[in-house]
């Protein structure tokens, strides 16, 4: 808004991408609510709705809500990519009641449509409620919740803070306190320093975020590869501290470490992200500052290395 920049859409990640956040109805209704005042478009992407792992928490999706604020500039996506652990099947869904918005996406089918054999194959699989309830989610779920317990585990030995939440294959880590100067330029040598010890992690600058030093790891993989991962991040971790340490030798100073959590400190930051409805105003640029951090897809680290950023 301020750099004139004209907004049509807002786009919402439930569960969010990279943060793991699970949006409740009555924040979902806030966003809808809000879009109507101000004419925008809501696209609702819920690609990571069936990875939810933890039995306290739940997903709610905007279909299942009583009745959508603005049905016609309401869209929801989803596909099984994620969820179903087949990311080479190109396969998704978009419901809206828009049918401008539904000739448009039906136009690009031509050169982008699904294969008859994979839509056969899905609507098999889609049909099989008993199995995917009653075996795959229940089997998919115990794995990634153990899978996250043992990562944040290790992350707590480390004392390295992180975001817990239940949703999702990522956590969110705030390596902040292994940057010297706390740059992006040095967030980009800690993720090659990283990629040298053969662990790909997903920069914070990739997401857009504010400040450097957060990153991002899968941990949707086997068990001896995590290990073998997390041995190789305390590798890059405790590495880095000796030299950070080194370095203050060297040039004795009082170290700026505002913000920063101690070394020492086990650390988790599980605040929820801020709640629009305590917002003093509703305006739209206050909104789409709030929701800056939430409108970002894993897509885009795909498609931008982090060459880019040197």
């Amino acid at each position: 808004i301020l750099q004139g920049v004209t907004v049509r859409a807002l786009i919402l990640l439930n569960p969010q991408n990279p943060l793991g956040d699970i949006y409740s109805l009555s924040e979902l209704r806030d966003y809808l609510e809000f879009a109507k005042r101000h004419e925008l478009h809501v696209i609702v992407d819920e690609i990571y709705m069936l990875s939810v792992f933890d039995e306290s928490a739940t997903f709610h999706s905007v279909l299942g809500m009583d009745r959508l604020p603005d049905p016609q500039r309401t869209h929801v996506m989803w596909g099984i990519t994620k969820d179903f652990a087949v990311s080479g099947i190109r396969f998704g869904t978009l419901y809206t009641e828009n049918q401008d918005v539904a000739n448009a996406v039906a136009s690009l089918c031509y050169f982008h449509g699904v294969c008859g054999p994979v839509q056969y194959k899905v609507a098999q699989l889609l049909r099989d409620r008993d199995w995917i309830n009653q075996v795959y989610l229940r089997a998919n779920h115990a794995r990634l919740k153990a899978a996250h317990t043992y990562v944040t585990d290790e992350l707590k030995t480390l004392g390295v803070p992180f975001l817990n939440r239940n949703a999702g294959f990522f956590v969110w880590i705030d390596f902040r306190k292994y940057l010297k100067t706390g740059t992006f330029e040095e967030e980009l040598l800690l993720w090659k320093r990283f990629l040298d010890n053969k662990v790909l992690l997903s920069c914070g600058k990739a997401f857009e975020c504010s400040e450097p030093g957060w990153f991002r790891i899968i941990f949707a993989d086997k068990t001896h590869r995590l290990q073998l991962g997390m041995q190789r991040i305390r590798k890059v971790l405790e590495e880095r501290e000796q030299e950070i340490l080194a370095e203050e030798k060297e040039q004795p100073c009082q170290s700026d470490q505002d913000g920063k959590a101690d070394s020492t400190d086990e650390v988790i930051f599980v605040s929820r992200h801020q709640d629009p409805t305590c917002a003093t105003s509703s305006s739209l640029s206050d909104l789409i500052g709030l929701l800056q951090q939430q409108m970002r897809s894993s897509d885009w680290l795909q498609k931008n290395t982090a060459e880019q950023f040197a």
